[in-house]
């Protein structure tokens, strides 16, 4: 019968090739659970990028996976030449039941070679050997648990700052749909606190006329924190007016949407934003002297943190039908 200590060193030499290969198994589903944090942390909650703490975490915890599987073979391989084994072979089988195993072998055939030689001594010695189930869930999941322990803070803070930017947008949002309402036909806004929109929000009112068709339009475009990014007036175009008329009724109309937001009070992402628009005289000139089949595009400002231009959309000749909705528009858009 072999001494505790001795039994102690059999149990240990079964387990060694196992957890070898469960940790080099388990870098796998460590650098899955880390990409579905990291999707979480990014998507889910809309963060960007990678903490510092997590790229720690995840470096650390999978090094450590490859260094047991390095250390288990190499005590693996310590254990077969020592003495100490050796005198348990004899003591259970006579005399080393393979002198000379550890030469020519490689790691893996060495731990085979160790694991099967310790379950045969306990086979003899009647040792009872230790569940494999359990160092399995331990090698597997306690690499995951410490993932998900390094991502939860990131995730509080990821998660208020969302909630941080969805109140912000909502109130821009609403100022802007409070401002717009008295006067404009309807208003259509993005709800924040609904849902969450990396790409930003948006508020819009339409103007329309006796038969429910949208004449002119102003379109107020916010980033995720509910900073404004872009403004963008639309007029109608009537084929059948003079283009004299149609830049009159542009005109009034984009003035008209301008006042009703002018006064609101909302970040913006970059100056000039909320400057009032007009369509510069190389846009009406054009305008004037072409045709309402022909499209025109005028830069107003491209310089700095801001781009501004006028376009004056439309159908070619041969395209053109009632489905058609030639239009002015300004827009005031941030460079990003």
């Amino acid at each position: 019968m072999l001494s505790e200590n001795k039994a102690k060193l059999v149990k240990k030499c079964y387990l060694v090739p196992k957890i070898a290969r469960y940790s080099l198994l388990s870098l796998f589903p460590t650098g899955t659970a880390a990409i579905l944090l990291v999707m979480i942390d990014n998507i889910a909650l809309g963060s960007n990028g990678l903490g510092n703490l997590q790229l720690i975490a995840i470096s650390s915890i999978m090094i450590a996976e490859g260094i047991l599987t390095i250390a288990c073979g190499l005590s693996a391989k310590a254990t077969l030449r020592s003495e100490r084994w050796r005198a348990i072979e004899r003591e259970t089988h006579g005399g080393p039941v393979c002198p000379d195993s550890a030469s020519g072998l490689n790691v893996f055939a060495l731990m085979d070679l160790l694991g099967s030689s310790a379950a045969a001594i306990a086979h003899k010695q009647g040792i009872a050997l230790p569940r494999q189930g359990r160092a399995a869930a331990t090698v597997f999941l306690a690499p995951i648990l410490l993932l998900v322990l390094a991502f939860t803070p990131r995730f509080i803070d990821s998660a208020a700052q969302a909630s941080s930017a969805q109140n912000s947008a909502a109130q821009t949002l609403s100022a802007f749909q409070d401002a717009l309402e008295p006067g404009v036909s309807y208003v259509m806004a993005d709800d924040p606190l609904e849902r969450r929109q990396d790409s930003g929000y948006q508020v819009s009112g339409n103007v329309t006329d006796q038969d429910g068709d949208i004449v002119a339009r102003i379109s107020i475009e916010t980033d995720s924190q509910g900073a404004v990014d872009g403004v963008v007036y639309t007029a109608s175009v009537d084929i059948e007016r003079a283009a004299q008329d149609n830049l009159a009724f542009a005109d009034e109309n984009i003035d008209r949407l301008y006042e009703l937001i002018a006064d609101v009070d909302a970040p913006q992402v970059a100056a000039g934003l909320f400057n009032k628009p007009q369509l510069p005289a190389e846009f009406r000139e054009s305008f004037l002297a072409g045709d309402y089949y022909t499209p025109l595009d005028v830069d107003l400002d491209n310089t700095g943190d801001l781009r501004a231009w006028a376009t004056f959309s439309t159908d070619s000749r041969d395209e053109f039908d009632e489905y058609s909705s030639p239009r002015i528009s300004i827009f005031l858009q941030a460079n990003r």
